[in-house]
């Protein structure tokens, strides 16, 4: 299984950079979390659309969403053969985006007839393929779920927009890879926000969840993004990443990563 980053920033994409969006395979299982600004540009770097297996939305802010607009005319619009993604969506997405399709297009349809749209259920594991997703609520201001990915032996945790609690720390539990947003960096101060984890934060969760490998993600632009690395590094003392477009990781435990390696 790997982990391709699409987008790392926060809100708003910095340059070079895209919001949240994360490409994961295993096999001809390509499965995307997030859809944040100009995530799909960047997705077209690494697969053929029509090979995307499903995009899964982690909540309603639109740096995790919003791409679904732009892909929603390139698939009824383009050239090529008709193609309906499956979305899966936290509960009551359907609702939502039936909603924004109204704002946009005064129609209620605008995604539906697009996507092929599903809502998770937070409580059961959703099979895509190769892979099997799982979720955990998290404590953002608007519902928001951590997404598991795992092919069966090895397992991504990625956080979604949190702030800390003991029940992503669970959820997080001995994950090979644990892909955390780490917002701003505890050196910074006063914080614009506290319904974000600082790096710090991240390294910390990561600790408590004995996790493989940290990748920090979700960065506010205009922020030395070195900065965070030193921040997490006082609470992790595990392999720590700094997510940016086009990082590639293969998720595999420890003594997995030590044999191929070796080989």
């Amino acid at each position: 299984m790997n982990l391709v980053v699409l987008g790392s920033s926060a809100s708003m994409p910095a340059p070079g950079d895209a919001c949240s969006g994360y490409l994961v395979s295993s096999g001809d299982t390509h499965v995307l979390l997030d859809c944040g600004t100009g995530v799909i540009s960047a997705l077209q770097n690494e697969i053929a659309l029509a090979s995307l297996s499903a995009i899964v939305i982690s909540h309603f802010h639109p740096d995790h969403f919003i791409d679904l607009v732009p892909l929603r005319y390139g698939l009824r619009y383009g050239p090529g053969s008709i193609f309906h993604p499956h979305v899966f969506l936290p509960p009551g997405g359907i609702s939502y985006l039936e909603q924004v399709g109204r704002g946009l297009r005064d129609s209620e349809d605008y995604f539906t007839s697009t996507y092929n749209l599903n809502e998770y259920d937070p409580a059961q594991i959703l099979t895509i393929g190769d892979l099997q997703v799982s979720f955990c609520r998290t404590t953002h201001d608007i519902p928001t779920y951590a997404i598991a990915v795992s092919d069966g032996d090895d397992r991504l945790v990625y956080t979604a927009d949190t702030q800390e609690s003991k029940e992503l720390v669970a959820f997080s539990r001995e994950a090979d890879v644990l892909l955390c947003e780490s917002t701003y960096p505890s050196t910074l101060g006063n914080l614009p926000s506290g319904n974000h984890l600082t790096s710090q934060q991240a390294g910390e969760l990561a600790s408590q969840a004995q996790a493989g490998q940290l990748v920090l993600t979700h960065f506010w632009p205009g922020i030395d993004r070195s900065d965070f690395q030193a921040d997490a590094v006082t609470a992790f003392d595990g392999e720590i990443h700094l997510a940016k477009p086009g990082l590639t990781l293969a998720v595999r435990s420890n003594a997995e990563r030590t044999n191929h390696a070796y080989h």
